[in-house]
């Protein structure tokens, strides 16, 4: 019943919010973090169009007041109002009469579907006064295209304006923090984007409820690659964050997958390791950014070199398109994603370094921790290796990933030793990275 509550929580708050105009700066954009932050109880960081963040500009604002196609007789072909995805972002205003070839010059559509629109977002990005204008349309609706000439009319506004990002940090027993990450815009599609975001609400709600935490936590959630720039450039706090997670693509019927960090042999890479190779049958696992790749090229980039995994289900089949959308939308698959996040946050928050208090291999039946070889094989040749490695050198995570076997299992073995007087455990010490080694390459340290 509590999923069922969450899944229809998420639901209707995304219903809300994720038809709105929400490229980088907008009105409506504005609208939509502000009611977040209000939400939440959260910052607002503003960040003025035309600001440098790194080698960064902040885009002006872009506000759409009409944008259609029609023949000359007013049948409608195209309209920004039915669907945000039918005027490419940032395009310029047109209004005129065009021959179809010309119209066609200043179409997009999908490479391999005939009945999806496209989303063109590469206008955002650059810099500088906005001359060019265009529209997706799909293939079929090309096709259809037989009249000479097509009455364009676009009337878009630039101006000055502010990008938000929403920052919400939950303390912890140390001022380390791992950041978890979406963004903000993408307008008219679900799993990009929004579906994240509904997701880390639900998490951080979890964790805020979690009175012993011993890692900050805090959420970042702005426009992709802006938020991270102005972040990285005027946020605070930079030099406290340990780990980041970068959250994309979250409800649809493929498993949970990861990118490594760009060293790829972080704490977060093997905490995230860990949790998907358990618990997601089918889970693959991708060089830095070899997914989709966001804002870890900015958190895990040159001058930072945060160690950021990027978390995902790969491939999506509706990925940029108008298909992106509540109906396409698993629900049932965001609860899951909620609880896979929360079990690599337990992972970090629980890790601890396991010591023997006895020589030679323990006799498990006497202590009711025998496993029937027969029966759990795996588990079985697990026990009498973690036994040798508990020698207060490694941590339990340290232990999973070195006998390829669930963290909870170690984790577990290791408290039920402790509860008979036959080990102790100490925290596994705030993770502290270590950017060269003497050959110089890359490497890191979990204590």
């Amino acid at each position: 019943m509590e999923h069922n509550d969450r899944q229809q929580r998420m639901r209707q708050w995304m219903e809300q919010y994720y038809m709105l105009n929400r490229v980088p700066v907008s009105e409506e954009m504005g609208r939509f973090t502000r009611s977040l932050a209000q939400q939440l109880g959260a910052k607002l960081h503003t960040i003025p169009s035309g600001t440098e963040c790194l080698s960064w500009i902040i885009p002006d604002k872009w506000t759409v007041k009409e944008a259609y196609i029609e023949t000359l007789d007013g049948h409608r072909i195209a309209d920004f109002h039915w669907h945000p995805l039918y005027l490419q972002a940032y395009s310029a205003s047109f209004s005129g009469i065009v021959p179809r070839e010309q119209l066609l010059q200043h179409i997009s559509v999908h490479p391999h579907s005939d009945d999806k629109l496209i989303y063109e977002s590469r206008w955002q990005y650059r810099p500088g006064p906005k001359t060019e204008w265009g529209f997706s349309l799909t293939r079929n609706t090309v096709n259809d295209l037989s009249e000479e000439e097509y009455r364009v009319h676009i009337d878009v506004e630039f101006s000055k304006g502010t990008l938000d990002i929403v920052d919400w940090t939950l303390p912890g027993a140390t001022s380390d923090t791992v950041l978890l990450a979406a963004h903000t815009c993408h307008p008219g599609q679900v799993n990009d984007g929004i579906a994240c975001i509904a997701v880390l609400v639900e998490l951080f709600r979890s964790l805020q409820r979690q009175t012993n935490r011993h890692f900050t936590y805090r959420l970042i959630l702005g426009p992709e690659y802006f938020a991270a720039a102005g972040l990285l450039h005027y946020g605070t706090g930079i030099e406290q964050i340990r780990y980041a997670v970068y959250l994309d693509m979250p409800g649809h019927n493929q498993p949970l997958s990861f990118s490594r960090s760009f060293s790829g042999n972080s704490y977060i890479d093997a905490a995230t390791r860990n949790v998907l190779k358990s618990y997601e049958p089918g889970y693959s696992e991708a060089p830095y950014r070899g997914l989709y790749g966001n804002d870890e090229m900015f958190y895990d980039g040159p001058d930072f070199e945060i160690p950021t995994v990027g978390i995902s289900r790969y491939d999506y089949e509706h990925y940029h398109t108008d298909e992106d959308n509540l109906e396409h939308c698993d629900f049932a698959k965001l609860e899951q994603t909620v609880v896979r996040l929360q079990q690599i946050i337990d992972v970090l928050e629980t890790d601890c370094i396991p010591t023997r208090h006895y020589k030679g291999p323990l006799q498990l039946s006497r202590y009711h921790l025998y496993i029937d070889p027969k029966q759990n094989p795996k588990g079985y040749q697990s026990l009498q290796a973690a036994q040798i490695l508990m020698d207060g050198q490694r941590s339990c995570l340290e232990l999973a990933e070195a006998l390829d076997i669930d963290y909870r299992f170690v984790r577990s073995f290791a408290d039920q030793l402790q509860t008979q007087g036959l080990a102790s455990i100490r925290p596994a010490v705030s993770p502290v990275r270590v950017l060269t080694r003497e050959d110089g390459a890359r490497q890191e340290t979990i204590r």
